[in-house]
């Protein structure tokens, strides 16, 4: 016993055209989006010698804040019991 089953779609070129005009749509936003990735590189690396040339910036900062402390605790120190 076998169950058959069509269905009838009605296909007209008035349909084709709009999703052949859909598709041409994708295309040219891929396209365009494709012509941006093409300097991706160049950026990562423009971005990536930024980032080294301002890693210098965070470390002095500590290091200036670390003396600071350091200085200010000794001074501390030396005013209310060092001798």
């Amino acid at each position: 016993m076998t169950i058959e089953t069509q269905v009838h779609v009605k296909v007209t070129i008035n349909d084709l055209y709009k999703e052949q005009q859909e598709t041409n749509k994708l295309l040219i936003q891929l396209a365009s989006e494709l012509k941006n990735m093409s300097d991706l590189p160049d950026r990562v690396a423009k971005l990536e010698i930024q980032a080294a040339t301002n890693a210098w910036l965070p470390k002095v900062v500590w290091a200036t804040m670390s003396a600071a402390i350091a200085s200010g605790v000794a001074a501390l120190y030396q005013l209310f019991g060092g001798n």
